[in-house]
């Protein structure tokens, strides 16, 4: 005979299954369902706070309960509830997610009794008390499919526990960009030749030349996401961009006007134009023409903002690098050189 006992309380979005329900409060950008018993010391261990999600996680059965879980989250953190030495453990892969989730109760309404999953990339995982039957099997809303860790009660055993996930998402953004470091970066810029010529004028008349010069150019722009966020959400940017600014003492950087990008983002520009010379009567013009490149690295302190279906938003801060590579405007040089007599001759 089963003894679970199913007390569906809704608390915002945090459910208990089992003999008695846990008043939680989240945001309701998350769900969590718990299911087990009313014991235990209570834990949270996830990544609500600065992204992070599960990793790995490790289960340690009983016959008669789940007798502990270990737990990795992409920020490097790990943590053990629970009394064992064993565990069977699962390892998620980069963007792989929780599609489908059954929890049960050990059937007396006191622990944890079985966690099995399925994820998007098809593999499963199944742990189960080893005496005690299963009972009532609890499917679990994984909303997105994002896990960002385990909540729940314990002592040497597993008294209850629940998947904390992210609701289904509409949107996910990197924004409030800021450099922190960008006035003390000191650009290095390095001429990139375009077009180098001489014209001599070996008459006693001024002489009118025209140059026309085209340079296609690749600006790139990449932003690194803390706790790999990246690779379970597709994080869009809004930001403005880091670009060179001439001044006195060479360049430094500026940051543009605000847009919307993507985390890695190329663009192709043209640089081209024609001049037009007058070279004077027995002289030589020697014409460079150069753009400038420089390579940016600069750290950047932002918010990842996780807009769900629901309306409502998941707001942590996220910090990486940006790494840029941009080029000046084309510089036109001139260099009128004499040409003597004996050099003509």
């Amino acid at each position: 005979m089963s003894f679970d006992l199913e007390l569906r309380v809704m608390c915002k979005n945090v459910y208990f299954l089992g003999d008695l329900t846990h008043a939680h409060t989240l945001n309701m950008a998350t769900t969590l369902t718990l299911i087990g018993g009313q014991g235990g010391s209570p834990f949270e261990f996830h990544g609500m706070n600065n992204g992070a999600t599960l990793k790995k996680i490790g289960v340690a059965v009983g016959g008669s309960q789940v007798k502990a879980v270990r737990a990795e989250l992409t920020d490097g953190k790990v943590a053990t509830f629970g009394d064992a030495n064993t565990f069977n453990e699962f390892a998620f892969n980069l963007g792989e997610r929780i599609t489908k989730l059954s929890l049960w109760g050990n059937g007396a309404g006191t622990r944890l009794g079985a966690i099995k999953f399925t994820t998007s990339e098809n593999r499963e995982f199944f742990e189960k008390m080893t005496s005690w039957g299963l009972k009532t099997e609890y499917t679990i809303d994984v909303g997105s499919g994002i896990c960002l860790g385990l909540q729940g009660g314990y002592g040497s055993d597993i008294d209850c526990m629940g998947f904390l996930f992210i609701n289904t998402i509409k949107s996910s953004v990197l924004t409030d960009m800021e450099y922190p470091t960008l006035s003390l970066f000191k650009p290095q810029v390095t001429p990139e030749y375009v077009k180098s010529v001489s014209h001599h004028n070996d008459t006693s008349l001024v002489q009118e030349e025209s140059i026309t010069y085209s340079k296609t150019l690749t600006k790139t722009s990449s932003w690194s996401v803390s706790n790999k966020i990246e690779s379970t959400l597709s994080v869009s940017v809004k930001a403005g961009i880091p670009d060179l600014v001439e001044v006195t003492s060479g360049f430094s950087l500026t940051v543009g006007v605000e847009q919307s990008t993507s985390l890695q983002k190329t663009e192709t520009i043209t640089e081209s134009d024609t001049i037009n010379l007058k070279i004077p009567p027995g002289k030589t013009m020697d014409v460079e023409i150069t753009v400038g490149r420089a390579n940016i690295d600069l750290d950047y302190e932002a918010k990842v903002k996780v807009t769900c279906m629901n309306g409502s938003q998941l707001v942590f801060p996220s910090n990486g690098i940006y790494t840029g590579v941009t080029y000046t405007s084309a510089r036109v040089s001139t260099k009128i050189i004499i040409v003597t007599e004996k050099a003509h001759k």
